[in-house]
């Protein structure tokens, strides 16, 4: 993501796609790891979307539905995304993603999407909620087939007009909603029952008084 954000603000052009084999420094959310060793994919595409800032939420939600959706087609596996934008198979982690924008006279400059995702190694060492695809599948899986059917699914998605509807249909995958869950930030914590996500990208906490509350960020535990 260093290199993607670099190359976006040097000019390269729209969906400009960075692959790493493995990263030394990986990060997650929350100036979390992401254990990055050699067999996963990460990659991260530069985005120049026509679209103003506060619209920018639906480039992650499509990232996570598309992925979804081609890990569904391609290997037969239940994968079900999490909010915000994990993807889950049997309650472990595959997937996980992180977004960056860049923002000049109130319009967007760039959107990056950073994607990790367990394919033919083995995060459980150091991750015992995740799983790879190998270990799902008890097979080597085709990385570059994966990256290529993912990328193709994702730019007809967001250069259509199915970026509008895109957190109803993301709703059709998720496994957050209708759960107990806990959010975490970096300064405070909430929990409660998720009702819904909003068409802004907030999950909707109902509270145990009953008040409901619209999170916008933060690491999202299932209970």
């Amino acid at each position: 993501m260093d290199v993607a954000r670099e190359m976006a603000g040097n000019g390269c052009p729209d969906f400009t796609v960075v692959i790493s084999e493995f990263q030394s420094t990986g990060r997650g959310r929350m100036q979390r790891t992401w254990h990055s060793n050699a067999g996963g994919l990460y990659f991260t595409i530069v985005l120049r979307p026509k679209m103003e800032p506060v619209h920018s939420h639906r480039i992650n939600f499509a990232a996570s539905l598309v992925l979804a959706k081609i890990l569904r087609q391609m290997f037969q596996v239940d994968a079900k995304v999490k909010w915000p934008n994990d993807i889950l198979v049997n309650d472990l982690k595959l997937s996980g993603m992180l977004s960056e924008m860049g923002v000049e006279a109130d319009k967007l400059s760039y959107v990056n999407i950073g994607i990790g995702i367990n394919v033919n190694n083995d995060p459980t060492e150091k991750e015992p909620n995740a799983i790879s695809l190998r270990k799902l599948l008890g097979t080597s899986i085709d990385r570059r087939q994966l990256l290529s059917s993912f990328l193709d699914s994702f730019q007809a998605t967001i250069s259509g007009s199915l970026l509008e509807n895109i957190i109803s249909e993301w709703k059709q995958y998720t496994m957050t909603i209708g759960r107990h869950v806990k959010i975490v930030t970096i300064k405070e914590s909430y929990e409660g029952f998720a009702r819904d996500v909003s068409d802004s990208g907030a999950l909707i906490l109902e509270q145990k008084d009953g008040s409901r509350k619209e999170v916008i960020y933060g690491d999202c535990f299932h209970g």
